[in-house]
């Protein structure tokens, strides 16, 4: 067995560094306690516990439990699982990991499950999975969000760690003098760093019954793995520049390899929304009714023919006019309040006697909508934005 198996958690007492959701008093403890819920949803980073949580909870109220992945889980799976909880009329747990890429119908069929009470659903996300489940879903979850591990907690696990190497390598004493370096690089996730302690144990030496541990021994090991979480945020950056440079065959590189390197691709989707509107903008405002169409399409087709759908709305965003003159008003504006408290004038307040109805002089009519002088929104000369410009400059000089 590997070592973060050998010292994984038997009691949920046994849990360290979230203390804020299993406390005592916590909700998320009287829950477990009560054994009453329909859905729960962890959300946090790799390596927090939200696996391990979900076993011992079955554990703790003696139900089978059934761990599942969001990404390759069919609808017959949960059919069958539902079935034979019915059969033997007992609940039963099913854990979905990734549950994010759960699509609609995935989870219409949980709903039925939950509804009719033959199991209890618990899933877990490094992402915050509410973008991407339905109004019914989520009104029947409760969703408690994991943080990554704090250097105590790492600590704790070492402790532990260190309990079962010694009983393996048939030591008294290990000598590991790079604690802090192995706390840093684990980033906060505690089966991390426990695999990183544990292949460094097996290239340690054994001296005198005492285990010699060196990080030195897995330097390309370390590097590699840490770079491949960096290297998420490096490939969105390279999808969106690329995106915002109207350059489609490199936003399709980026976007692909995301894909290829495990990015759900309901988080990529979350970035073209963003960029729809911060990039696009009124350039071409229908962008974000693309995307979203694109994304509702992606959610009921599935993968792989998805990854067609996806393509269709990077390529489109990338060949699309660009203009950000939206989100930079939104940026002054944001500034501007935070210096300044204004008040709308008398004219256009509820019930003002002074406020002159538009349609009344066709579509248009001036007045005053706001005291101060400055201008946020600085329409651009790009793509259907450049009618904008023309209408409020004739409209306003």
């Amino acid at each position: 067995m590997r070592l973060y198996e050998l010292i994984e958690p038997q009691k949920i007492e046994d849990i360290v560094g979230q203390e804020h959701l299993l406390g005592d008093n916590t909700p998320l403890s009287k829950i477990i306690e009560s054994g009453e819920f329909e859905s729960i949803i962890f959300v946090g980073p790799p390596g927090t516990g939200k696996t391990t949580l979900a076993k011992l909870i079955g554990k703790k109220l003696s139900l089978p439990f059934h761990r599942l992945h969001g990404a390759a889980t069919s609808v017959n799976e949960i059919k069958n699982i539902a079935e034979v909880s019915k059969h033997y009329g007992r609940p039963s747990i099913i854990f979905i990991d990734e549950i994010h890429r759960f699509n609609k119908t995935q989870q219409d069929l949980l709903l039925k499950v939950i509804d009719e009470k033959h199991s209890f659903v618990i899933g877990a996300s490094t992402e915050n999975p509410y973008f991407s489940l339905t109004p019914a879903m989520r009104s029947r979850s409760f969703l408690f969000e994991f943080k990554p591990l704090n250097n105590e907690a790492m600590l704790i696990l070492i402790e532990r760690a260190y309990n079962v190497l010694r009983e393996k390598y048939g030591v008294k004493e290990i000598s590991f003098l790079e604690k802090d370096k192995l706390i840093q690089l684990s980033g906060g996730d505690g089966r991390r760093l426990i695999k990183f302690l544990d292949t460094a144990a097996q290239l340690g030496k054994i001296e005198d019954r005492k285990l010699i541990i060196s990080l030195n021994d897995i330097d390309e090991l370390v590097h590699n793995l840490v770079y491949s979480r960096d290297e998420h945020y490096d490939l969105l950056s390279a999808m969106i520049k690329s995106i915002r440079g109207s350059d489609p065959d490199a936003a399709l590189v980026w976007c692909f390899k995301l894909v290829n390197c495990g990015f759900a691709v309901e988080d990529i989707f979350r970035r073209l929304f963003v960029s729809a509107s911060e990039d696009i903008g009124n350039a071409y405002p229908d962008a974000v009714i693309f995307v979203n169409s694109a994304f509702n399409a992606f959610l009921n087709v599935g993968v792989p023919e998805g990854y067609i759908i996806l393509a269709h709305a990077v390529t489109f965003l990338a060949s699309c006019p660009k203009s950000n003159k939206s989100y930079l008003a939104y940026k002054k504006v944001k500034d501007y309040l935070q210096k300044n408290d204004p008040y709308p004038p008398i004219n256009i307040c509820h019930n003002s006697n002074g406020y002159k109805y538009p349609f009344d002089s066709g579509e248009f009519v001036k007045q005053n909508y706001f005291d101060g002088d400055e201008k946020f929104y600085i329409p651009s000369e790009y793509g259907f934005e450049s009618k904008i410009k023309e209408r409020l400059k004739r409209l306003w000089g």
